[in-house]
């Protein structure tokens, strides 16, 4: 009995090591080309009074944020953003980039011209150990010591309009030094493009992304309770044709920047827009880039620009952590694991153009909804109300749709088939009043169609169906891993094969999707999917779907030629009357430019006057701003029942700023000028000035218009120029 007994343990043991046996590596160890990158500017944000407690945010500003990026900050050993942020073989795939501030700021050495924030001079007071080299060997050395680190490499952020002759020297510096990428955060060049012409010509290496701002981080009518909540990339919206021309004329078209709380759903409802108007025509060329969501960045074909950072309870607002980038209970900070399985997931597919292909989408949108706190975003206008965004609840490239069943709540599904076969598909999770972060389980329906190519699985499921062209009688292995693993195993005997379907459970993907975890990171499983065998199923022509191009919907009739808004407005001898009974808010009338500006200075030149000099309530503003319901917006203009002038963000903004006093005589002669590159607003009245610094909320200068308090003003002509 002992023998027989000593023999069936060996034999046991022998059984569990071939379980154990490790299957192949389904990971290549690196990508061919790199072009998702990890940003400074969440953490240039986060170390703004870094080891304090902060009283009120009058100093987190974009201005003090350009200050917190120097050698140290990125080098030191003990928590530098390039040194100890990301392992090294993550590192691998991502290109470091340093956003504002890292630039000279003073003039006289820009020695080949260009603006404050698109001068290519490292700064030599913030990054001393280079300021011996000149400009190109800075970059070059700059570049050796993040690749050093281990980063593919490093990139640069710039904002506003060069000429050619500028474009070229950048261009030329920047091919000498391995740069591979600049992040151009405005401007193009007056729709000449003339980094991407050159690059093109003497440096196609260099991948170039364009912005054109998107009304601010939350898309348009957060406020308003509807079924749906469009971006300013819809057809008609403010930012739609600049965002076309963009597509066209450059590598990457970045969907721009979106509150934390609500980050999924804006950034889906924005890359929805631009898809559905960009699919199928070859000259879209853009890869889109949808910031920090690296699991939709898997379901969409799409490259990301990670901002996170672990950093938390280092500065506070009144005891409460703060940082508005990366607030809420979804905990982005800890997080890591979801950017180091897509850097691995693009090894394998890489991002496609948003002309590429086919894009579907259900018509049944999904409403996310919460309250903001000034804990949650630098926006003041959304502090105690209710923001509301929406999009479609299944999205596809290349693909039928999904079919998805769940309950109460449904996730956001989305899936593509890439141009090498393989194929993305990805939940992400909603929000509610009572649950500003959750993520919601279904169970999941999706056509494959090649047998044979990687399937990306990642978020949580019910379950998940993958469905095949006929049946998988000749499947020997269905090999599966966690993106973070270095092998794969056999799980063949682990899932329901029922003719040409292969079931997952949700228990299945949340086991091997993070059997390579690192302990504490709350990143959904993320998993690659190979099977392998004999005669496996492949779709015929009849899998891609025939999508049919939108056009544009008829626009919709306005009031007073254009103008629209709450305000009350028409035409009179001195150019518009505007007028408004409300004497507890500003009421305002808007028009859309012809043209949409986010970069330079743009300066407006008017007149105005009270039309009843002796009324008890006595005002006039106006307003400029990124979107139709002046939510992201500067006004400017004055009170002159009290003889005082300002200049203001947002409707509500006139109760925190200085109201400077001014002699408003019979008509004030008023100047606005706006540099959208370094976010300041100047007003002049009568010889008065005022100045003030606006947050990234307004990110464009698409409408304009007039605005009052419970009065009466008339306003003439308005003469607007650009430099």
């Amino acid at each position: 009995m002992k023998k027989y007994s000593g023999v069936l343990v060996l034999l046991l043991i022998n059984i569990m090591l071939i379980g154990a046996e490790k299957g192949p590596n389904l990971i290549p160890q690196k990508a061919d080309k790199v072009a998702n990158y990890w940003c400074t500017w969440y953490a240039q944000n986060y170390w703004i009074g870094r080891g304090t407690d902060l009283n009120d945010l009058k100093g987190v500003t974009n201005s003090a944020a350009r200050e917190e990026i120097n050698y140290h900050t990125l080098f030191n050993p003990k928590d530098g953003w390039a040194s100890t942020y990301l392992d090294k073989e993550s590192r691998k795939d991502y290109i470091f980039l340093i956003d504002h501030g890292w630039q000279s700021k003073r003039k006289e050495e820009y020695i080949a011209g260009g603006g404050p924030f698109f001068n290519m001079i490292t700064d030599p007071r913030d990054f001393a150990e280079y300021a011996h080299l000149e400009p190109k060997e800075r970059l070059k050395k700059f570049n050796e010591d993040i690749k050093a680190l281990g980063w593919d490499s490093l990139g640069l952020w710039t904002r506003g309009n060069i000429n050619e002759k500028q474009a070229r020297t950048f261009v030329e510096w920047s091919k000498y030094a391995g740069i591979k990428y600049w992040k151009i955060d405005g401007g193009n060049d007056g729709g000449k493009y003339f980094s991407y012409k050159v690059k093109q010509e003497i440096y196609p290496e260099l991948v170039l992304e364009y912005i054109t701002g998107s009304g601010g981080n939350i898309n348009p009518k957060w406020n308003q309770k509807l079924d749906s909540y469009p971006s300013t990339y819809e057809f008609g919206g403010s930012t739609q044709r600049p965002m076309l021309s963009m597509v066209k004329n450059t590598d990457v078209f970045r969907t721009y920047d979106a509150s934390p709380l609500m980050m999924s759903v804006t950034t889906l409802r924005r890359t929805h827009d631009i898809l559905k108007q960009t699919q199928q025509q070859q000259e879209n060329i853009a890869l889109l880039n949808v910031q920090d969501d690296c699991n939709i960045a898997v379901g969409l074909g799409v490259l990301v620009a990670s901002k996170r950072h672990p950093n938390m309870g280092e500065r506070t607002l009144k005891g409460q952590d703060l940082h508005h980038q990366l607030s809420g209970p979804r905990l982005m900070q800890k997080r890591w694991d979801e950017v180091k399985r897509f850097g691995r997931w693009a090894r394998i597919a890489p991002a496609f153009a948003a002309g590429e292909g086919t894009y579907l989408y259900s018509k049944n949108e999904l409403v996310d909804r919460c309250v903001f706190t000034p804990w949650d975003t630098w926006a003041a206008g959304t502090y105690g109300k209710m923001v509301s965004q929406s999009a479609p609840a299944i999205m596809a490239r290349n693909m039928p749709l999904a079919i998805v069943e769940a309950g109460e709540h449904a996730p956001y599904v989305c899936t593509s088939r890439y141009p090498n076969g393989a194929t993305g598909i990805a939940t992400e999770g909603r929000v509610t009043p009572e649950n500003r972060w959750f993520e919601p389980r279904a169970k999941v329906t999706v056509k494959i169609k090649d047998a044979s190519k990687p399937i990306a699985i990642v978020g949580r499921y019910k379950e998940l169906v993958l469905e095949f062209a006929d049946e998988l009688s000749g499947l020997d292995q269905v090999w599966a891993q966690d993106l973070l693993a270095d092998h794969s195993e056999d799980i063949k005997n682990k899932v329901k094969i029922s003719a040409n379907r292969l079931i997952i459970s949700g228990a299945l993907i949340d086991e091997i999707g993070t059997s390579s975890a690192t302990p504490g990171d709350l990143s959904v499983p993320g998993m690659i999917l190979s099977l392998s065998g004999k005669n496996l199923p492949v779709w015929g022509s009849d899998y891609t779907p025939k999508v049919k191009l939108e056009t544009a919907p008829k626009a919709k009739f306005v009031k007073t030629k254009g103008f629209s808004g709450p305000a009350s407005i028409q035409k009179n001898n001195y150019g518009h009357l505007v007028s408004s009974s409300e004497s507890n808010k500003i009421s305002y009338a808007l028009k859309k430019l012809p043209q949409s500006f986010s970069s330079g200075k743009v300066t407006i030149q008017w007149k105005m006057k009270d039309a009843n000099s002796g009324a008890a309530t006595r005002n006039g503003f106006l307003v400029v701003s990124s979107d139709e319901d002046s939510l992201s917006s500067v006004l400017a203009g004055a009170w002159t029942g009290s003889k005082q002038m300002t200049v203001f963000e947002g409707l509500g903004g006139h109760h925190k700023v200085a109201k400077p006093a001014f002699n408003p005589g019979a008509e004030m002669n008023c100047r606005l000028q706006i540099d959208l590159d370094k976010r300041s607003a100047e007003m002049t009245v009568n010889g008065v000035t005022s100045k003030i610094l606006f947050s990234e909320s307004m990110t464009s200068i698409s409408y304009v218009g007039f605005a009052v308090k419970g009065a009466k003003t008339s306003f003439s002509k308005l003469k607007i120029s650009r430099e």
